[in-house]
């Protein structure tokens, strides 16, 4: 262990800001939209090297062990094999080892896609190999700074790769220069500071005398260094072009117009008064061709009353009451293209569905909708709309499977047969559908690509029932695919649903529903996709839903004979519909997860994990601190430290002394000041009795005698505060 590097919170600070500008350029270039995992990467890489550097293990022994680690790390970016923290503690074990096998088969399907397309001579348009490579690269380069800083105290060459993939990835993307200009500055002090630490090492075991002032004339030079060495690196690409000097000779002419046309200069800039803002419409998401996000706004659209009972306030603590939560549909999709989906024919007749009284598993939602927002004719409605009132007009869909609300007015009121089914009866639905159901539900492109048949029957595979099968997919990819609005739209050439299942760092609701039903149709289950509003928030002093623009939504409707068409969720970000285990008056429902603007007011997932990251680099510094320095073990060190601490505290407040002045002498100058905190003024003589009898006397202080005095620091804290806000703000 004697060739560890004795860590200081410098370093750390300095290594962490070397990585964080790496990951920041990373991030703003934007290979891949929406996928930040090789951020994360950089983190975790530089954890890895942090705590090999404090083991024992050899460079090629540890060189192996964080290579085997990027790969697996870099395949979990890319499969999601391991299940996130909220399944883990909603799903069985069963379910968890389930979906973590079926992961494993579709990530090992698409390591060799990869290289079935590479020895074929085929162009990989799978961005998931450019991530993959990404994560593995950037990890191990932090890992190698870290290793290089702590064990080998030559920061010099751990910077040399995460500066030239930092140069490389500023030049390609066309970053600003500053970039790398902050890496340059915060590498000189972080060099300067691993040589001064291996040279001191050197001289300690070699039994060499030094100044204790060493340390800050080394300091201060380096520090001198670095400022030219940033200036330089800084002014060296602006200076040696072309481009440089032209723009040097330009800055006399821009300071002589500004001088002349000083009146011109202070208003030309200045924009027009902005318009009114534009209006939000009812717009619901757009599935003719999948890739534009839905609207993400928080003005309302609507106000929806309905005769259910109102859910429980939020302060009232009611698990038990459980209410309905209803979707407001307004266009349902049946023909996919590849590329999306278009609408299902209406028939030439206005009308409900032929149907004399209400179905098993369904009761009867009133509904009174203000539509407040400008929209067209499509209005909105619960599942099957049966009547209307207020002008708005029933018209059946061309299978007469269910109906739609047409017309061009604002306010109005709709009765729907809701759905009320619990799982013992949807398990029992048969598995023989009508004709004209099978001939549209069931319809697939020839060109929909072999793997996405073959992933949806992994995943039902052992499921016997259609709703098991379709509660099984609704599972899966409610667990695997992270939800974000943040990704790149699919290529021109390819299947959306493919794209989404196997290529995409994660998607939207038009994505999750657009796979589920697709999974659904290949495995001969009927399924189709509907938009409109999810339910919105309810509105305790008006009695009504307010349904802002970020709920526009699109869902799954999967057909079960004798029971009709039934709302499932894929999408992750908004809760699953919950039907009951056995019939009750209302059917229940989960409480409803935060909307997708509600999750952006959230504190992004990067930061948190940032923090954690740091947290554990920090305590990991404390631990390497207190474990590695051969003095910290024993009473002896430990007094000395606890003085050390003390003298620093007390500096901090006003009360510093030079290097020259002895512990005795110190102690009795600082007693005037320490006169009105009594505890604080006995922890120091306390602490500087120990530190003399550790320093010079051959009797060592024992542990009970050292750890009384921690004691009494820690209860001179208060006191030392004091002092130290008399001193800044007084």
């Amino acid at each position: 262990m004697s060739r560890l590097l004795r860590p200081s919170f410098l370093s750390f600070s300095l290594i962490a800001v070397a990585v964080a500008l790496f990951g920041r350029s990373l991030s703003e270039a934007k290979w891949v939209s929406g996928n930040t995992a090789h951020v994360g990467g950089l983190w975790l890489g530089l954890l890895c090297g942090l705590l090999l550097a404090a083991s024992r293990w050899r460079g090629w022994s540890a060189l192996g062990y964080t290579a085997v680690l990027s790969l697996a790390a870099a395949a979990e970016v890319i499969g999601r094999v391991l299940p996130s923290v909220t399944v883990l503690q909603s799903a069985s074990f069963a379910d968890v080892v389930w979906i973590m096998h079926v992961r494993l088969l579709t990530l090992a399907d698409r390591l060799n896609g990869w290289v079935g397309a590479y020895f074929g001579g085929e162009v990989i348009k799978d961005t998931g190999l450019f991530v993959f490579l990404l994560v593995i690269t950037g990890w191990n380069a932090s890992a190698w700074l870290a290793w290089c800083v702590l064990r080998r105290q030559r920061a010099l060459e751990g910077l040399l790769p995460s500066g030239f993939l930092l140069a490389l990835n500023v030049h390609l993307s066309g970053q600003p220069f500053s970039v790398f200009w902050y890496f340059v500055v915060s590498a000189g002090p972080l060099t300067a500071i691993a040589a001064f630490v291996r040279q001191h090492a050197d001289w300690d075991r070699r039994q060499v005398d030094y100044s204790g002032e060493l340390g800050f004339t080394w300091g201060a030079s380096a520090l001198t260094i670095t400022l030219v060495i940033g200036l330089l690196a800084g002014v060296a690409p602006f200076v040696g072009t072309p481009q440089g000097w032209e723009m040097l000779s330009g800055w006399a002419r821009v300071a002589r117009l500004r001088t002349a046309d000083t009146a011109a200069q202070l208003f030309s800039g200045v924009n027009p008064p902005a318009g009114p803002a534009a209006r939000t419409t009812a717009r619901t998401p757009d599935l003719e061709f999948i890739g534009e996000p839905p609207d993400q706004g928080n003005d309302t659209v609507m106000w929806v009353v309905v005769n259910d009972p109102a859910p429980p306030p939020p302060q009232a603590d009611r698990p038990e009451a459980r209410v309905p939560r209803h979707y407001w549909r307004s266009s349902i999709f049946a023909t996919y293209t590849g590329k999306g989906w278009t609408p299902l024919q209406l028939s030439p007749f206005f009308g409900p569905p032929e149907r004399l009284q209400t179905p098993a598993g369904r009761y009867e939602l009133r509904q009174h909708f203000e539509i407040v927002a400008p929209h067209g004719e499509a209005l909105f409605a619960v599942n099957l709309p049966v009547s209307a009132e207020g002008g708005a007009q029933l018209r059946s869909t061309a299978l007469g499977d269910s109906a739609r609300l047409l017309g061009t007015v604002s306010v109005y009121d709709v009765t729907s047969w809701a759905t009320q089914l619990t799982k013992a009866q949807l398990n029992s639905a048969a598995a023989v559908y009508p004709p004209e159901i099978s001939a549209t539900y069931l319809q697939l492109p020839p060109s929909l690509p072999q793997r996405v048949r073959t992933l949806a029957a992994r995943v039902t595979a052992g499921a016997s029932a259609p709703y098991d099968k379709a509660a099984r997919l609704q599972a899966y990819l409610r667990a695997t695919y992270p939800y974000t609005l943040d990704v790149p739209g699919p290529p021109t050439d390819e299947d959306v649903v493919d794209y989404f299942l196997f290529e995409a760092p994660g998607g939207f609701c038009s994505y999750y529903a657009s796979a589920m039903a697709v999974m659904l149709r290949s495995i001969g289950i009927p399924a189709r996709v509907v938009t409109g509003y999810a339910t919105g928030d309810y509105d305790y002093t008006r009695g009504a839903y307010r349904v802002p623009a970020n709920a526009s939504h699109a869902w799954v409707e999967v057909y079960f004979p004798d029971y009709g068409w039934v709302e499932f969720e894929p999408t992750a970000a908004r809760a699953e519909f919950v039907y009951a285990s056995e019939s009750s008056p209302i059917s229940a429902a989960a409480p409803e997860a935060p909307t997708p603007a509600q999750a952006k007011d959230r504190i992004p997932e990067w930061v948190i994990g940032a923090i954690g990251v740091l947290g554990i680099i920090g305590a990991a510094w404390w631990w390497l601190s207190q474990a590695r320095q051969p003095g910290l073990r024993g009473p002896r060190g430990r007094a000395q430290a606890l003085y050390r601490r003390i003298r620093w505290a007390l500096a901090s407040a006003g009360l510093a002394a030079a290097p020259s002045v002895t512990p005795g002498e110190f102690a009795a100058a600082a007693a005037p000041s320490l006169h009105a905190y009594k505890k604080l003024e006995s922890a120091l003589g306390e602490s500087t009795d120990l530190y003399v009898q550790a320093t010079f006397s051959p009797r060592a202080p024992d542990d009970v005698e050292t750890r009384a005095a921690q004691r009494r620091w820690r209860q001179a804290l208060p006191d030392w505060l004091k002092l130290w806000l008399r001193r800044h703000i007084a």
